[in-house]
């Protein structure tokens, strides 16, 4: 699955250079979108939306809309200081369909 993974990514990344990039280094990453092939190997983990990160100010992933993106300066706008605000945002209209895809995958 990791070397599909990691062909899907460089194949995306070559098609389409000014919105994705696969390079890990962050220098390189810079206004794209990274897509993290990495993820798809054994003992690979990832963080779950609304777990805190073990950083300073103690942030927290958040699941956001595209536009919330474009306005924000980092990864780190929301921390645990933010927890009534988060719950408000989670049962939000803007939120409400987050995490779900109307989609099928072909029988092979």
């Amino acid at each position: 699955m990791k070397d599909f993974a990691r062909r899907f990514a460089a194949a995306l990344a070559e098609d389409q250079p000014e919105r994705f990039t696969a390079a890990l280094a962050k220098k390189q990453r810079k206004g794209r979108i990274f897509i993290d092939y990495l993820r798809n190997q054994r003992g690979a983990t990832a963080v779950m939306p609304y777990s805190a990160r073990a950083r300073a100010g103690t942030p927290v992933a958040v699941p956001v809309t595209w536009q919330e993106l474009r306005a924000m300066d980092g990864a780190s706008h929301w921390h645990v200081g933010d927890a009534k605000e988060l719950a408000k945002r989670a049962g939000s209209k803007a939120l409400a369909r987050w995490g779900l895809a109307e989609q099928t995958l072909p029988d092979l």
